[in-house]
């Protein structure tokens, strides 16, 4: 994307980045949420159900980064990243709590 350097183009790009971030953060949050649910599955003796959602939340993720690197370019994918590490912080934040 080929935003130029104005207070208007300045202000795009921000809007995209801030955009991008919320959806990886989202993205984020449901991925490492089924993590979860596959840990339980493993701990409950269930390894095939597991296997399966992990290879589906691979393929998910791998598919959803790839898009959007292809569509819309670096930017995008480093917002989205950073929303997804943000996501990953705040859901082992909050499994970390007794």
């Amino acid at each position: 994307m080929n935003i130029p350097l104005t207070a208007h183009g300045m202000l795009a790009f921000a809007l995209h980045a801030g955009l991008w971030l919320l959806a990886g953060a989202s993205l984020g949050s449901l991925y490492f949420l089924s993590l979860r649910w596959t840990v339980r599955m493993v701990a409950g003796g269930r390894a095939l159900p597991a296997l399966a959602l992990q290879v589906l939340r691979l393929a998910l993720m791998a598919a959803a980064l790839t898009t959007v690197v292809r569509s819309l370019g670096a930017m995008a994918l480093l917002a989205a990243t950073l929303g997804l590490l943000a996501a990953r912080s705040a859901v082992l934040r909050r499994e970390a709590r007794p």
